[in-house]
């Protein structure tokens, strides 16, 4: 199982929502927690089936801001404990040996004069119950200067105050695969600043029943903050062949009507039953083809620009390539609009 952490920023927009769908999809997640969705109920709601999670609890936005939601899979045997506007507090039991252990999903006051709340919750959620722990989110904190790019210094009193509950609380910081930090707050050239304010801990016992599990920081488009991926030592990128589906929406496309005319009948005896299937096969090959030269571009070029804005966060050392980072972000953004559009087309279509 590999559980997602993002402080989305918002999921009140398409291009928020397709750039989650994504992620869920890629990495085949079954449990994701994120924080400001700044959205109801009604919402998130939607937003689950859209993703295809079962179950949820859904903690809905104040005004204009927050808001939070764990959601997982049908599968998952998950049992809330309990929770607040800053966190979400659970357990889940591993199908294959019923072993429980605890999850939190966590949110860090974003006020620096009630951070010290957020130190009372986690001494407290600590000392609710033993079980082998994982706690991950954005805590609007850093640990070091060294998780740090830009900006004034931050006060030591301020890291102090989150690394003593860290310790009281037995956690071990899980480390990452990716940029260095989490947040940018994308301005661009000396005003850029970076902090790594996302981040998973465990205790020992969680580290040793779950060996080898990383986290990965995932750069996108949509948010400041990265999202993180929980990921263990066999976890690769969701790929599955589909099924070939012919598209009524083809048909009206001159383009796509004479490649089947074309691909029928050729090289093939209609006569035989073998003529007929060889015909067939040709006839979903070429369409197939023909879709993903056309419309599949769009979803191709994000992905590429994607990877690019993950290599260029990650080489951001001093904040000097802001204007590149930002103008690929805005391109991402358009062309998620583009595919946006394309599916709504297609759905009227149908």
């Amino acid at each position: 199982m590999n559980p997602l952490s993002w402080n989305c920023r918002g999921l009140g927009n398409p291009q928020s929502v397709r750039a989650l769908h994504d992620l869920v999809r890629c990495w085949d997640l079954k449990v994701v927690f994120f924080m400001e969705t700044k959205s109801k109920t009604k919402r998130i709601e939607m937003i689950k089936n859209r993703i295809g999670m079962a179950n949820g609890l859904i903690i809905p936005c104040i005004g204009r801001s927050g808001g939070l939601a764990l959601l997982w899979a049908r599968e998952v045997d998950l049992e809330i404990k309990n929770f607040s506007n800053n966190h979400i507090d659970a357990t889940i039991t591993e199908p294959d040996n019923n072993f429980k252990w605890r999850l939190t999903g966590f949110y860090g006051h974003p006020e620096t004069h009630r951070r010290y709340e957020s130190w009372h919750l986690l001494a407290f959620l600590h000392n609710q119950f033993q079980l082998s722990w994982l706690c991950l989110g954005d805590f609007n904190e850093i640990l070091s200067t060294e998780e740090k790019s830009g900006g004034t210094p931050r006060p030591q009193q301020q890291m102090d105050g989150f690394k003593k509950v860290v310790d009281y609380c037995g956690f071990q910081d899980l480390g990452y695969i990716g940029s260095d930090f989490t947040w940018c707050n994308m301005q661009e050239g000396e005003n850029r600043k970076y902090l790594r304010l996302d981040k998973a801990f465990a205790i020992l016992e969680w580290t040793e029943k779950f060996g080898g599990k990383k986290v990965l920081h995932i750069v996108d488009s949509t948010s400041d903050h990265c999202a993180l991926v929980i990921l263990d030592s066999t976890s690769n990128r969701h790929s599955q062949e589909k099924r070939f589906h012919f598209k009524a929406l083809w048909t009206k496309n001159a383009d796509c009507k004479a490649i089947i005319e074309v691909s029928w009948g050729i090289g093939a005896d209609l006569s035989t039953p073998e003529g007929i299937m060889e015909n067939l096969k040709s006839c979903a090959t070429e369409p197939t083809k023909w879709r993903l030269e056309v419309y599949g571009q769009i979803r191709k070029n994000i992905q590429a620009k994607r990877n690019a804005l993950n290599s260029l966060t990650k080489q951001d050392k001093g904040g000097d390539m802001g204007t590149e980072i930002n103008s690929l972000r805005k391109e991402i953004n358009e062309l998620l609009d583009d595919e946006e559009i394309y599916w709504g087309q297609r759905a009227k279509a149908h």
